[in-house]
């Protein structure tokens, strides 16, 4: 069995919500609040004993910060995140390859992508309705096979759907 683990960024904005001139939605930094939220999210996983052993991860500013900051929680070496391209405006293909081309020695992986395309992704590996994958919102599932090439195909069963707010509700 193996344990697929789709992370939305955090939570990302310009600083005064203005963005500088010259600047694209690539370069859009975190925020306090999604730094210290991306912080917790990598201590819940951990307590669920979800901790990747293959972080891959969109190379956009907002993304590539949650990677890092959750890599840095994990003692995860950040030299070691895989930088996937493709995970920025992703689509069902492009999550797909990136799962299949992962070696099988990896039991845990983690994709940190943004949405519309990550929630997409994740309803299609379940019925159950995800509506919307809140900013460093984490799904994961089990995924019944050895093999990540064989991972389209194989049975996959929702573990769990963990987002910031969701923590904060169950802490009060």
């Amino acid at each position: 069995m193996k344990t697929l683990l789709l992370i939305r960024h955090a939570k990302a904005d310009w600083p005064e919500g203005k963005a500088p001139a010259h600047a694209t939605d690539r370069d859009r930094p975190l925020t306090a609040r999604g730094e210290a939220d991306a912080v917790q999210m990598a201590r819940r996983l951990q307590q669920l004993k979800a901790v990747p052993e293959r972080l891959i991860s969109s190379p956009v500013l907002r993304a590539a910060t949650t990677a890092q900051l959750m890599a840095q929680e994990w003692h995860y070496p950040t030299d070691a995140i895989q930088w996937q391209p493709n995970l920025y405006q992703a689509d069902l293909t492009d999550f797909i390859d990136t799962i299949k081309a992962v070696p099988d020695h990896y039991k845990i992986i983690a994709l940190v992508s943004h949405n519309p395309g990550i929630t997409l992704f994740a309803n299609a590996l379940t019925a159950y309705n995800i509506q919307h994958i809140p900013t460093c919102g984490v799904v994961a599932f089990h995924v019944q096979t050895t093999e990540w090439a064989r991972f389209w195909q194989a049975e996959k069963r929702l573990w769990f759907f963990e987002y910031p707010e969701k923590l904060q509700q169950t802490q009060v």
